[in-house]
């Protein structure tokens, strides 16, 4: 059987899966007698091809192989070998973390007397050997001292050494294995592991000038590294960055110029440009680790429009809304309890719009001497909740070539926009929902499907497309929406190539650069829903993801379907993009247009 005809009997048992449940009569008939497995054989035999459509072929013989199926860690490997492949021809990093996730997964559901056994924990030690030789990620290299432990300990280290062909090196040279079908080792280090850059997580800290920023950055470092001032100069953009180590973890804290409403226009408009540029460049640089965290610095005093412009400018615009956001309240050092003072006013900032993963209320003073034992120990508290701040929120957002465009034409945009009071055009949502058909009930007998159309959700008006799921088999080059936020729904019992099929739709509809909300079906609260976003569909890289549920349909619990609908319509107001958009002269127009660079 050819290449072509593999593919279309592939895709064929694919298309036909969803008709014969799991277990029954119809689905032993068709898919346990001799021709799906062959077809699964051969695929699986084919050599590695970084191509779209080997990538696809893989991806539709995996979702063959269900959980406990017995060729379904061949699979897996070969669908990592491939995007693997990928990685070393595009450099493209999504490809390089899915195949880490793929080779974990062949590896865990890999059977005992599986022969697949002996090659994989080497294969995948390889791999991460890769990454922390790129990332110096401290797990990457203790998850695979653990599995050469591993490999020792069932005496397969010789039997994976001599499938994969590596020879012990001589005394003072390091190892040079040749290339594997999947994943290939990673290439002799350059430099010893001492050499080697660590991970760095990029912490983008933001506010008024004032707000105490500069002195924020001395509390976290415990000692002074930044120059605090009260001058400020409008929207510079313009930057300092600082290295901390916080328990065992390397922190690089960029401190933004303040940015203050009243000067917004008294900074020429090239210098600004430049500086933003000069930012961007810098966060996604090759020796950049991406944006982890940001930190918006305000004094202890009213929400004022400033702040909001703020917020949207870094939170909307530049970060794209892909990673956590956290408020420092500074200036509390009089108060009788600091973190009362959030009690008081932090339900301000999210009736304003403004949501925040964490908070912290500090002082920022500086010890010195005679200054009382109160303050001293209200310094050294702030200080060390600060730390804490960081190390519990950061997070993982790799960025690419396209953030750059994206964020650049956003905060233009958004400046241009400020004192506007034109009406912006409704934000666009891209739904997916692949357990529901394009078709819907119009009216009463009438069916048809809607192209796209506008809704009011939540008192609110959204341009609304509803999207099927991707097929892995479609170009990745292909036009496609461009939304404001992304809605996935999965299903919780559904798990076979989940990740996959989520990677898949995050891809086609640029999920790297817009929000995405994923709702899980099938669930009872938004905490299992994160635990499940986190277990089954999460990869490195992917950034801030907002979920929540939606309970099985069948449930007659209707208090719990409000309060979904309720916490659904609250995240879409919370995780969507800022417009950039407005009427002009009675048709719309995008001032990216006016604004390209």
């Amino acid at each position: 059987m050819d290449h072509a005809d593999l593919r279309e009997a592939a895709h064929l048992y694919r298309t036909i899966l969803p008709l014969f449940p799991e277990g029954s009569h119809l689905h032993r008939v068709v898919f346990d007698t001799n021709a799906v497995p062959y077809v699964i054989e051969q695929c699986n035999a084919l050599p590695r091809d970084p191509s779209d459509e080997s990538i696809s072929l893989r991806r539709i013989v995996l979702e063959l192989c269900p959980p406990q199926h017995p060729r379904r860690a061949r699979s897996l490997d070969n669908l990592a070998g491939d995007l693997y492949a990928r990685f070393e021809r595009d450099g493209n990093k999504d490809h390089f973390y899915e195949a880490v996730h793929l080779s974990r997964e062949a590896l865990a559901v890999c059977r005992a007397d599986d022969d697949q056994l002996s090659v994989l924990p080497g294969i995948l030690s390889d791999t991460l050997g890769h990454r922390f030789n790129h990332h110096g990620d401290p797990s990457d290299l203790y998850e695979r001292i653990v599995l050469e432990t591993h490999l020792e300990a069932l005496d397969l280290r010789s039997s994976a050494s001599s499938q994969r062909g590596i020879t012990a090196p001589e005394q003072g040279q390091q190892s040079s294995p040749p290339p594997l079908p999947s994943p290939p080792p990673p290439p002799p280090p350059q430099a010893s592991i001492n050499k080697i850059r660590p991970l760095e997580r990029n912490v983008v800290i933001f506010g008024d000038s004032g707000s105490g920023k500069s002195s924020v950055i001395n509390a976290i470092a415990q000692r002074q590294l930044a120059k605090t001032s009260s001058s400020a100069t409008g929207c510079t953009f313009a930057y300092e960055r600082h290295r901390v180590e916080i328990s065992g973890q390397t922190f690089v804290l960029f401190d933004t110029a303040g940015l203050n409403e009243g000067t917004a226009g008294t900074v020429p408009a090239a210098k600004a440009e430049e500086n933003l540029k000069s930012l961007l460049n810098e966060l996604m640089s090759p020796k950049s680790d991406g944006i982890g965290l940001l930190v918006y610095c305000v004094r202890s005093t009213r929400a004022r429009r400033a702040l909001i412009r703020n917020y949207n400018l870094f939170y909307s615009a530049i970060c794209r809304k892909k990673v956590p956001i956290v408020v420092v309240v500074t200036g509390l050092e009089n108060e009788p309890d600091m973190e009362s003072w959030w009690d008081a006013n932090g339900k301000e900032f999210k009736s304003r719009g403004m949501h925040f993963e964490d908070h912290a209320c500090v002082t920022t003073l500086r010890k010195h001497s005679g200054i009382s034992d109160v303050f001293t120990r209200r310094i050294e508290e702030s200080s060390e909740t600060l730390r804490n701040l960081l190390v519990k929120n950061s997070s993982d957002w790799a960025v690419d070539d396209s953030w750059f465009k994206q964020s650049f034409t956003a905060v233009r945009n958004l400046i241009s926009d400020s004192g506007n009071s034109e009406k912006s055009l409704p934000s666009t949502l891209i739904i997916c929902d692949s357990s529901r058909g394009e078709e819907v009930e119009i009216a009463p007998c009438i069916r048809g499907i809607l192209k796209p159309y506008f809704a009011r959700i939540g008192g609110d008006t959204y341009q609304v497309h509803r999207v099927p799921a991707p097929d892995f088999s479609s170009s990745s080059a292909e036009k496609r929406l461009e939304g404001d936020l992304l809605i996935y729904y999965a299903r919780a019992d559904e798990l076979s190539a989940a990740r996959q099929k989520f990677h898949a739709f995050c891809t086609a509809y640029r999920g790297n650069v817009v929000p995405v909300v994923v709702v899980v079906k099938g669930l009872d609260d938004r905490q299992a829903a994160n635990q499940w976003v986190e277990k089954y569909i999460m990869y490195d890289g992917a950034g801030r993801l907002f979920s929540t549920f939606a309970p099985a349909e069948e449930l007659g619990d209707d208090s719990l379907k409000q309060q979904a609908e309720q916490e659904l319509q609250d995240l879409i107001r919370q995780a969507c993009l800022i417009r950039s958009e407005r009427k002009v002269r009675g048709r719309s127009k995008r001032l990216a247009r006016r604004n390209r660079f």
